[in-house]
């Protein structure tokens, strides 16, 4: 969630480039691009990064309640949303050339520890 507020606090206050930007392109090349193009890739990072913070937030929030709980319910959402957004991050790495391979990969250690764990908890008897 902080990643994704860094990025929106970026783009909207400090009127920097989409992180994909910056990734595949240098200085020069960039403002050699349209400004129509840099428009459309800075609002879908806006309007992307902001879906993510919102979807950490909620993802806080059923932990927090749901999981606490016990609540199998809470638990597969969670798993299922959280897994497909997962696997859509190493499509979305996959148009920027896997250039943030090892990052996903990490990313999805950290998900699948954080689900076992908590899948261990929520279904544990007792």
């Amino acid at each position: 969630m902080l990643l994704a507020l860094g990025i929106l606090a970026g783009l909207t206050f400090f009127h920097q480039n989409a992180p994909a930007i910056r990734i595949l392109f240098e200085p020069p090349e960039i403002a050699l691009l349209d400004a129509k193009v840099l428009g459309t890739v800075n609002a879908l990072a806006v309007f992307g990064n902001a879906c993510a913070a919102g979807f950490c937030l909620l993802i806080l929030f059923v932990t927090w309640s749901g999981l606490a709980g016990k609540s199998s319910k809470a638990f597969w959402a969670l798993a299922l949303s959280s897994g497909l957004v997962q696997a859509f991050g190493f499509v979305s790495d996959s148009f920027l050339g896997d250039r943030n391979l090892i990052a996903n990969i990490v990313s999805t250690g950290v998900l699948l520890a954080g689900l076992v764990l908590s899948g261990v908890a929520v279904h544990r008897r007792g």
